[in-house]
């Protein structure tokens, strides 16, 4: 049986077989603020219930280290845009 290729949704590489993966796992909807976040694990375990969830594959610490600061900063950029509306 054929093994799916997997590659990081990062930086593009291809996983091999004995490398060990990380899940980034967000909600497809972050309309509702009680539903913005995001989740770092290990194991496909995680993916109990994947309907409205976008999940990436990352292949190592750096990696997992710019999929969080790209989180960061999309938070903070919608954080910012919702101030600024309340406050216009």
């Amino acid at each position: 049986m054929e093994r799916p290729v997997i590659t990081c949704d990062v930086c593009g590489r291809t996983k091999g077989e004995t490398n060990h993966w990380f899940l980034a796992i967000a909600p497809v909807d972050t309309s509702d603020p009680r539903n913005d976040g995001i989740a770092f694990g290990t194991s496909a375990a995680m993916l109990r219930d994947p309907e409205g969830l976008i999940i990436q594959h990352i292949c190592g610490q750096e990696c997992m280290h710019k999929r969080l600061s790209r989180w960061i900063e999309a938070s903070t950029a919608h954080t910012l845009t919702t101030q600024e509306s309340v406050n216009a």
